[in-house]
């Protein structure tokens, strides 16, 4: 099949995680299937946290985020901060602050727990299909807190989560002490979330498009440059290999310059320090300085920063390297002993709302973005959601979370 006249059933365009599993589980349905991206299984997957949470599903727009975002643009935190001031930017801030009103982040986190809770499983079955080690580990989840202030509003939002059938445990000093022997002996206690799992994300991703690839789908290592549209719907993407058709086309390319409407990046930073033993055992987060820990085979992986909007070009890795490792260091003091190790930067899609966009948004054309911090969490369901659009001979827009 030359790729100046290839055509196939579905085009998916980005193979990140969301990408690559939409492919495996189109192509398990009996969908030709081909996906489209010029470095498979990279992009801001790579920099994946790679935790499972059902008990973080509640989003960024909420009254404490938007204060927290309004200190950041003073550029004193150069963990939160704004990219660029540009009429997109500030059109997502605008929706942004709306969408933070109170009671509303409870009630999106309600209906985000389900497909969350599912991931693990469909890992697990993604592990058994392949054979590839994900490192998946259902050890749970703790989010722990320097402040008594911070830790009771965690316990009080746990107990919402609660209602939705998902586990937690408040740790004292003590009890996390015990539970974790390296951290700060000054944090005040976590909140633990027994639910809750982790896994190794390049891995993950590698193991998503290998099935992906065996049940059939066709991997294309190009850059999709434009969509070419006629009489209201997609006929083809261009892209450096040539034009590809197909009958229904899928956009998982996250924040990239195809991303969908009102998508910004929310450029973040992931610090990979190899540690023969691993100073904690559970992943973690600290939730005064939003530094998330992944204790995986070899190596501990931190991630932390939010920086809304701006380009690639836009660069400034050193100062939040920097600040991501000061913030874990001051939690687990032996991470000081650690050699310097390996920053990946990538740019999580993040909606105003802080809600996934898995819709169908022209006759042929059907979008899954938006994920923000979620991305691997929800892939496995946003996998599901597609091919059900997809097969569906409904042609309105379907938004299903």
């Amino acid at each position: 099949m030359s790729p100046e006249r290839a055509r196939t059933d579905v085009l998916v365009i980005g193979a990140g995680i969301v990408g690559a599993l939409i492919g495996r589980e189109l192509a398990g349905r009996g969908h030709g299937v081909v996906l489209l991206d010029p470095e498979p299984g990279r992009g801001a997957s790579i920099g994946n946290a790679g935790l499972l949470v059902p008990s973080f599903t509640r989003p960024m727009a909420a009254p404490s985020t938007w204060w927290e975002g309004v200190r950041g643009m003073t550029g004193e935190n150069p963990l939160i901060s704004i990219g660029s001031m540009s009429p997109a930017v500030l059109t997502w801030l605008a929706r942004f602050t709306v969408a933070a009103r109170p009671g509303r982040a409870g009630r999106i986190a309600a209906r985000l727990v389900a497909p969350a809770r599912a991931a693990a499983d469909a890992y697990a079955g993604l592990a058994a299909e392949t054979g590839i080690d994900l490192g998946l580990a259902r050890g749970g989840w703790l989010q722990a807190a320097r402040s008594p202030a911070v830790l009771r509003r965690k316990a009080v939002l746990a107990r919402t989560l609660a209602k939705e059938g998902v586990d937690y445990e408040v740790l004292t000093r003590d009890d996390l002490r015990a539970q974790e022997p390296e951290l700060d002996p000054g944090l005040a206690g976590a909140v633990f979330f027994p639910g809750d799992s982790s896994l190794d994300p390049a891995a993950t991703t590698r193991a998503a498009l290998a099935a992906a690839e065996e049940r059939g789908a066709v991997v294309r290592r190009t850059r999709v440059n434009g969509l070419v549209r006629r009489y209201g719907e997609v006929a083809a993407v261009r892209t450096g290999l040539g034009e590809f058709s197909a009958t229904t086309y899928v956009l998982a390319t996250g924040a990239g310059r195809l991303g969908g409407r009102g998508v910004q990046p929310g450029w973040g930073w992931s610090v990979d320090l190899p540690a023969m033993r691993n100073p904690i055992s559970t992943p973690m987060i600290g939730l005064d300085d939003h530094v998330v820990f992944n204790p995986l085979r070899g190596r501990i992986r931190i991630t932390g920063g939010m920086r809304i909007g701006g380009t690639p070009s836009a660069r400034d890795d050193h100062p939040a390297a920097t600040a991501i490792r000061q913030a874990a260091e001051r939690l687990v003091p032996a991470l000081r002993d650690l050699p310097a190790g390996s920053i990946v930067r990538a740019a999580r899609p993040m909606t105003p709302d802080g809600l996934p966009r898995v819709a169908r948004t022209g006759r042929n054309l059907i979008v899954a973005t938006g994920h923000g911090t979620l991305g691997m969490t929800l892939a496995p369901a946003t996998a599901v959601t597609v091919a059900r659009l997809v097969g569906s001979e409904d042609r309105r827009e379907e938004v299903l979370w």
